[in-house]
């Protein structure tokens, strides 16, 4: 049962719970000696139900110093799922090496020991990174929001091929009034498609529409599958080295 004396609990409870995300200090990854792939990741964590959203996004933006300087680390999205409210954040890593080693061992150890339950992380590789001008403007907030689409990718279609094909559509997104950013993305298991950052939900709705739906499903034979995230809080890296080329890696 909900009661009442739940709620002031919340601000005590909130620093572990937002610290489920915030590990203690890693080293930066070693150089690497050939040129690596971004990589986006996102991370969800169940939200308590006595925690209302407001509280939350406040001790998210107690964090932003320390992810705004975070090695590796070109920009994070702190988000809710729409799906299921759960929090955490879509980021963006210059490579696996410095993703992996923020979520190391001690990180999941640590949700796990705070939360009691799994913190739930997934990589995609991010061969190709669009980013539109005035994204990177600073730390904010506001009413963008993200979405995750994959579809299956067809039998006998190749890495290089879809890294080819997503260069070759950059010229589209980039004129896309209110797209923000969108990471191609290639999954683990046997997907592609994208990460957006939207600057509101009319702009989404109206590239997500009954004819983009139909177009997706006509090419390959599938719909595709699309997440929503409230983000309202952005933080870009202040670090150079953490910069990843330019609109394209």
């Amino acid at each position: 049962m909900r009661t009442a004396f739940a709620m002031p609990l919340a601000a005590a409870v909130l620093s572990s719970l937002v610290s489920a995300q915030t590990p203690p200090p890693v080293p930066a990854p070693a150089a690497a000696t050939v040129a690596a792939t971004a990589v986006a990741v996102i991370v969800k964590v169940p939200k308590p139900w006595y925690a209302p959203r407001a509280l939350v996004v406040g001790k998210m933006r107690d964090t932003i110093p320390q992810y705004e300087s975070l090695p590796g680390l070109n920009y994070k999205m702190y988000s809710f799922a729409r799906a299921d409210g759960h929090f955490g954040g879509l980021y963006l890593w210059k490579d696996r090496a410095a993703a992996e080693a923020w979520f190391n061992p001690a990180w999941f150890e640590r949700v796990r020991r705070e939360r009691g339950v799994e913190g739930q992380v997934r990589m995609f590789e991010a061969p190709v990174v669009l980013v539109n001008p005035g994204t990177n403007a600073g730390s904010g907030e506001g009413d963008a929001l993200a979405t995750l689409v994959t579809i299956p990718t067809p039998p006998g279609v190749t890495r290089e091929r879809l890294v080819a094909e997503f260069r070759a559509a950059l010229p589209v997104y980039e004129k896309i009034a209110g797209l923000k950013r969108k990471y191609f993305i290639i999954t683990g298991d046997g997907r592609f498609g994208g990460i957006y950052q939207w600057e509101s939900q009319a702009v989404a709705d109206a590239w997500f529409n009954s004819g983009w739906h139909e177009r997706v499903a006509k090419t390959y034979g599938t719909a595709a599958a699309i997440e929503w995230f409230d983000t309202p809080i952005l933080a870009p890296s202040k670090l150079a080295d953490n910069r990843i080329g330019n609109a394209r890696p």
